[in-house]
């Protein structure tokens, strides 16, 4: 039983008590009565304690198909693990752990409710605590709108990276568009500081801790690109020089 189960049995012994005891009160000239209602009280309640269990196996395991129906049902080209397969104690009756098997580190928390009515109530990642070289495939999983079975495959590629101590920043290009982005990284735990994707030209910056990082993609076309700073000031980028790399201006 979970904590929340635990108490709630709990509840329920306090009011079977509660309850023996006014049997106690009324029938307190009839004592077999009195005898008799208490066993059928107590022994109800051990019963169904004992039995609970056993519920429990045989409702996760009758949702459990519930939620492989409904996944072969609405994606019927894709492959998934779904976890846990058999109740065990710690999990939830009707709730489930599913990715695809193509990417297992990530995935979505869906329940079977009490009407059969599947839905996901989170989403997960299980990649442990990235390197600083590995920051940005994070957002192979956050980037753009929240993660569900529906969404859309985001593809990202990583074309340069730079690092100095904590500051991690990252050349990438997300569907096919340049992008940079910014990272702060400790053993701690790290955190996005920044992430600029650019929608119509192959020119993109960011500005972070007094340095300006550059990315221009390979098809840019022009020998130069004038980048318009924060401050309004402009400087010009050679892009044969520093085409496809990540260029950092202090």
């Amino acid at each position: 039983m979970n904590p929340s189960e635990t108490i709630t049995f709990f509840l329920i012994g306090v009011a079977v008590l509660f309850v023996v005891v006014v049997v106690w009160i009324l029938f307190r000239k009839r004592k077999k009565w009195a005898i008799g209602l208490t066993c059928i009280l107590v022994a109800g309640y051990i019963g169904s304690v004992a039995y609970y269990p056993y519920l429990q196996v045989s409702i996760h395991a009758e949702r459990y198909e519930q939620v492989s129906e409904y996944l072969e049902t609405n994606y019927p080209d894709r492959e998934f693990t779904v976890i846990p397969e058999y109740y065990e104690a710690g999990y939830t009756v009707g709730v489930f752990d599913v990715s695809d098997k193509e990417t297992p580190d990530i995935g979505v928390t869906l329940h079977v409710d009490d009407n059969d009515e599947v839905q996901q109530v989170s989403h997960w990642t299980d990649g442990g605590f990235p390197t600083q070289q590995e920051l940005w495939r994070e957002l192979e999983f956050t980037y753009g709108e929240a993660y569900t079975l529906d969404k859309d495959d985001v593809e990202i590629t990583k074309q340069d990276e730079w690092i100095e101590g904590e500051l991690t920043v990252f050349a990438l290009t997300i569907d096919n568009m340049p992008a940079i982005a910014i990272y702060e990284y400790s053993k701690g735990g790290y955190g996005l500081l920044d992430l600029q994707v650019e929608k119509n030209d192959f020119v993109i910056s960011a500005e972070a801790d007094g340095y300006t990082f550059i990315y221009v993609d390979e098809r840019y076309e022009d020998e130069k690109a004038a980048i318009q700073l924060e401050n309004r000031e402009t400087i010009s980028v050679n892009t044969a020089d520093h085409g496809g790399k990540l260029f950092v201006v202090e």
